[in-house]
């Protein structure tokens, strides 16, 4: 145990028994159960929003959340003697979800819908709407597309391109018109009023409900990493969740099933949010993260790995697209 770590500890109330890494933190058996230590580079005032959420979760019954702990002068950070910025929050002790296990997955998405209900109508603060709310749909689709375009341009204008950019472009224009005929969808579609509804609600996503922010322990679960957690319509954290169990099960249709079908049992889904979902799903988000990504970087040397992960959007497409018919002909 170094003396850096030493440093913070002095500073709770807690006796520290053993210490171990994990993933760029450290856990802690201490006297008041499995804590994490980690750095922090973040803004207090986001800090205070986020763990207010969490008490909020904790109060109405959903109590496996990674809530902050204060130190002995009850602010949520410490410091080190050199400016380092550290928190401690409750850990818990289990397994990651698999995703490649239906069970798991299902387990997952109980989980999120038991999750979402007392994340509504959480009052919230003018400045915090302003700083914490969904970006719309229509916005940043509207931006992706532009920046596809860009990309597209730029490649084009090139006298040679190296594999990325030659696959890039063989693989672009269908990828190019789901983007559009996304953006086409939800401009005819309700979602402006689900998202003022939201708003208005005060609901609030995860933001990164993923299989590494949930435990699974022996009876129960446990849900962390809130640090994404923005105002908006929850129908993007299931699309989140969906979008990249589909991906690991080259988008098996009982998987999908599986998901909405567990969802809806606890938490039934409105034809709108159905449609909502599907036009998410129909957004080439990958394809535009790998592209901008690449053109952010603009190095004259690109990785086999982004090759690969461009060869595998493309190969999936086909499945993709049986599943978004799939689910077209179900929310019809």
């Amino acid at each position: 145990m170094d003396d850096k770590n030493n440093e913070i500890f002095r500073q709770y109330e807690l006796k520290v028994f053993n210490v171990y890494r994990a993933r760029g933190a450290y856990v802690l058996e201490t006297n008041q159960g499995l804590k994490l230590l980690k750095g922090f580079e973040g803004s207090k005032n986001h800090l205070d929003y986020e763990n207010r959420i969490k008490n909020v979760l904790v109060e109405r019954g959903f109590q496996n959340v990674d809530l902050y702990v204060a130190n002995k002068s009850g602010e949520l950070i410490s410091q080190d003697s050199n400016g380092g910025r550290y928190i401690v929050k409750d850990w818990f002790v289990g397994e990651e979800c698999n995703l490649r296990d239906i069970g798991d997955v299902k387990r997952a998405i109980r989980n999120l819908a038991h999750l979402h209900k007392p994340m509504k109508h959480i009052s919230l603060s003018e400045e915090e709407h302003k700083h914490y709310s969904q970006i719309m749909l229509t916005t940043i689709y509207e931006k992706h597309n532009r920046e596809l375009k860009r990309v597209r341009t730029y490649i084009k204008d090139k006298k040679q391109r190296n594999e990325f950019e030659a696959t890039f472009l063989t693989i672009f224009n269908p990828f190019y018109e789901q983007g559009v005929r996304a953006l086409e969808l939800i401009r005819e579609s309700d979602y402006e009023e689900l998202y003022q509804k939201a708003l208005s609600e005060e609901n609030i996503c995860h933001g990164n409900y993923t299989y590494h922010n949930i435990v699974f322990m022996k009876s129960d679960e446990a849900t962390t990493n809130f640090e994404k957690a923005l105002i908006g319509v929850q129908v993007a954290d299931i699309y989140q969740f969906l979008r990249k169990t589909m991906e690991k099960n080259n988008w098996n249709f009982e998987y999908g099933n599986a998901i909405l079908e567990e969802y809806s049992k606890e938490s039934p889904l409105t034809k709108e949010e159905l449609k909502l979902l599907y036009i998410m799903l129909l957004y080439p988000e990958k394809f535009w993260k790998v592209t901008n990504y690449y053109y952010n970087n603009k190095k004259s040397w690109i990785s086999q790995r982004n090759i690969q992960k461009l060869l595998g959007i493309s190969d999936q497409r086909e499945v993709k697209d049986a599943y978004l018919d799939h689910l077209f002909k179900e929310i019809q």
